[in-house]
């Protein structure tokens, strides 16, 4: 009786054979679980909890960059505007001084002078 049933269940299963799919020429057939992703060559797949990319991932090689990897670099860009804005206020500083001795030794009368305009 077991065997009449097992015969009968695998009567209602359709057998399936290689020649039931077909792939376009240069392709092969490939079985995927429900959870598995494919990514064609020109594209790269992270997982859907992903949160950075390590690699660049764009074809024009500007890739993905993290947020805390973003934030780090804004803040070291600051950082060196600061510096350089910095930079260019002590340099119109000194200016404005060397400017003002060079006044000072013009007008002086005396050699004495010149050195204290300078000293």
């Amino acid at each position: 009786m077991k065997t009449l049933i097992s015969i009968f269940v695998l009567s209602l299963v359709p057998i399936v054979t290689w020649s039931d799919f077909s792939c376009p020429a240069g392709e092969n057939i490939v079985c995927i679980e429900e959870a598995d992703t494919i990514c064609p060559d020109y594209a790269k797949c992270v997982a859907d909890n992903a949160t950075c990319l390590d690699e660049h991932a764009c074809e024009s090689n500007r890739g993905y960059i993290c947020g805390s990897e973003y934030d780090e670099l804004m803040s070291d860009y600051q950082k060196a505007v600061d510096q350089y804005n910095q930079l260019i206020s002590d340099n119109v500083a000194l200016r404005e001084k060397r400017l003002e001795q060079k006044i000072c030794v013009r007008n002086a009368s005396s050699l004495l002078e010149a050195r204290r305009c300078v000293g």
